[in-house]
């Protein structure tokens, strides 16, 4: 009768038993003191045109990553390809402003491209032919399905294709 009796009464008391109040309002608003600076820079195609004579970014790894999306906005409009050499090639010539800066993005980005290759190269002590071929695969792999490679047709035979996967 004990058993049945004690889990009865310890029940009984902890139902009796209030729990305290915690009060989780406060008496005034929470302020927060945010100090924000936004600034929004406009390029025109004219300021990323880089001189024919002009020497590959000092960091071609961040100016790589500055022209990403201008690079995929030319791959996804079929105007560039990737070559079997690791840099970029124009399919098509466009005319006008936007040639202009179709061709001055492929520079730029080539000539950052050859220099983070060569470095490359003189790291792991191998020939540049062998670092692009690398490369070529690399950035074959990632292109997105539709985008123009160069890719071996048989020995020494190349040919443009559209990625199909």
């Amino acid at each position: 009768m004990k058993t049945t009796l004690l889990p009865f009464a310890v029940s009984l008391l902890l139902a009796s038993c209030a729990a305290p109040t915690v009060n989780l309002s406060t008496p005034e608003p929470v302020k927060v003191d945010i100090e924000m600076r936004l600034d929004v820079y406009q390029h025109s195609a004219a300021e990323n045109r880089k001189p024919d004579n002009a020497k590959a970014s000092i960091d071609p790894g961040a100016a790589r990553r500055n022209r990403m999306a201008e690079v995929q906005t030319l791959k996804n409009s079929r105007v560039i390809g990737e070559g079997r050499d690791g840099l970029l090639a124009l399919r098509l010539e466009p005319t006008g402003d936007y040639g202009d800066w179709a061709r001055a993005t492929v520079r730029a980005e080539n000539a950052d491209r050859i220099v983070l290759m060569k470095t490359e190269a003189a790291q792991l002590r191998l020939p540049l032919p062998k670092i692009q071929k690398k490369q070529a695969t690399i950035a074959q792999k990632m292109a997105f399905k539709g985008e123009w490679i160069e890719v071996e047709k048989s020995e020494d035979v190349w040919e443009w294709v559209q990625k199909d996967e």
